[in-house]
């Protein structure tokens, strides 16, 4: 556990404690675009904030999966190993999700994040969503169709790159 708190931490700048700040934050996130107002006060004591620096990994390929993280500034390059090859997946901004799947199926880091730029995250635990889910079902109910929406946006992008490469060996 405490390596795996220790690669979490690697590449962590500051903590920012404000409640005030980070709901003024939720508004950036594509995840949260199905949230009532209400809900940013409901959800804010499951979430925190979090700033990486350029440079410094956020997630690495086949780690354990307990965050989710929410790109509220800065970039990041997502990266997966293929045959020993680091091979280049998506470059992720403002708006964008990290670690989507691991949080509901709580499953190793299918790929890596580094941080291209100074990162500001919002975290969500699996523990604390699990929570969540618990004490205001509704409001989770609305991050779940978020998240699905990200993940379905996802599929959607993979499955149009995978045709347009084999159509591209005929």
């Amino acid at each position: 556990m405490a390596c795996r708190l220790a690669e979490f931490s690697e590449g962590l700048k500051k903590q920012s404690p404000t409640a005030q700040s980070i709901q003024a934050l939720f508004p950036k996130l594509e995840v949260f675009k199905f949230l009532l107002s209400e809900d940013y006060e409901l959800i804010e004591p499951y979430r925190f904030r979090y700033q990486y620096e350029a440079g410094k990994y956020v997630l690495k390929e086949g780690t354990h999966g307990a965050y989710m993280f929410f790109i509220v500034d800065g970039e990041a390059e997502v990266s997966q190993l293929v045959k020993e090859n680091k091979v280049f997946i998506a470059k992720l901004g403002t708006g964008r999700s990290l670690g989507e799947m691991s949080l509901l199926d709580g499953k190793a880091r299918s790929a890596s994040v580094k941080a291209i730029s100074d990162l500001t995250l919002i975290v969500l635990k699996r523990k604390d969503f699990q929570r969540l889910l618990a004490d205001h079902p509704q409001t989770a109910s609305r991050v779940v169709i978020g998240i699905a929406s990200l993940l379905s946006a996802s599929l959607r992008d993979t499955t149009r790159v995978f045709s347009e490469q084999t159509l591209s060996l005929c």
